[in-house]
């Protein structure tokens, strides 16, 4: 059982499919590469796997899940070129954004979150 399988997934950007009919399984605990030229659709597949791109059509499963049902135990990290080691946040603080998902627009952490945050 593949741990993401992908099938049959075309994706457009307006008029302009930029995928088309594609196939992927990758394993779990595997190392994966996607690989290709700029404009080819690597970046539009990532963000189509993590629920950030819609497709017109196919299927997306996360652990044999659609990923409608496990869209809220994705994370994402993207990379970027600068950090910035003086912006002032604690552990604690980067603990408890994990929790933002679950909280809703606009919603500040419950006792409960912070709890949470803390035990771990």
């Amino acid at each position: 059982m593949s741990y993401i399988h992908v099938e049959d997934l075309t994706v457009s950007y307006g008029e302009s499919p930029v995928l088309w009919d594609v196939d992927v399984d990758i394993e779990k605990n595997s190392i994966t590469a996607i690989v290709g030229p700029n404009g080819a659709g690597k970046s539009t597949l990532l963000k189509c796997i993590l629920g950030f791109v819609k497709s017109i059509s196919g299927v997306i499963k996360i652990h044999d899940k659609d990923l409608a049902d496990v869209r809220k135990e994705i994370a994402y990290i993207p990379q970027v070129s600068a950090v910035n080691w003086n912006f002032p946040i604690r552990v604690k603080d980067v603990v408890l954004m994990g929790r933002y998902a679950s909280l809703g627009w606009l919603k500040w952490p419950r006792k409960k979150d912070k709890e949470l945050a803390h035990q771990a």
